[in-house]
């Protein structure tokens, strides 16, 4: 199965929703920051077309919560220490969910969709879940898709907080308050944050 080929059977099963206003602004942000840090060679370089899948699939990264109970997607309060072991297991669920359409076990991005799924709130010290990973064991394109989630989320309102601006969103991303990020990449995401999220987010 070609890429075209697995985004058409994504949509179809309603997982892929790249054409939403919020969807559209969080692939820009996250090619963004791809075409960025693979210019100043704090990822691997990549082409235009990886940039694009990359992005895209990005999209697909918090697809498990759709097996977390609403009570606690939405509670607006703080989560306990049970339901917050039960969000983060929304990062297998997604790997879980995405096993059972055999149309994308045969796709040859399907390990690629599995790995942002699964592994986007790994952080680069190894405290992040549900693996633990540390340092380059986190591919470094998924290392860019937490680093896109946690700025995305901090500027967006959640029914747990309000929206922050966004200085103070890359601030607190830049000091540690979101877990810590590869220290290349929030050096070139500090330098550059500014300028790509007025171009997103206008």
């Amino acid at each position: 199965m070609n890429i075209e080929s697995t985004f058409t059977v994504l949509r179809r099963e309603q997982l892929l929703m790249d054409h939403a206003p919020h969807s559209v602004q969080f692939e820009n942000l996250t090619r963004q920051l791809l075409r960025t840090f693979s210019a100043a060679a704090v990822i691997p370089p990549l082409t235009v077309a990886e940039i694009r899948l990359y992005a895209t699939l990005a999209l697909l990264h918090d697809v498990g919560k759709r097996s977390i109970p609403q009570e606690i997607l939405n509670k607006p309060g703080r989560l306990t220490q049970e339901e917050f072991e039960v969000m983060k297991s929304h990062t297998t669920q997604g790997c879980e969910l995405l096993e059972n359409i055999p149309e994308l076990r045969e796709c040859e991005a399907f390990p690629l969709i599995c790995d942002v799924c699964r592994h986007h709130h790994e952080r680069w010290d190894g405290s992040g879940y549900p693996d633990r990973l540390a340092g380059d064991s986190i591919t470094p394109w998924v290392q860019v898709v937490g680093l896109a989630d946690a700025f995305d989320a901090l500027i967006h309102p959640r029914v747990y907080k309000p929206a922050y601006p966004q200085e103070q969103a890359s601030d607190m991303i830049v000091s540690g308050a979101c877990g810590i990020f590869n220290p290349l990449l929030l050096a070139c995401f500090a330098r550059h944050i500014g300028a790509i999220s007025q171009m997103v987010y206008a």
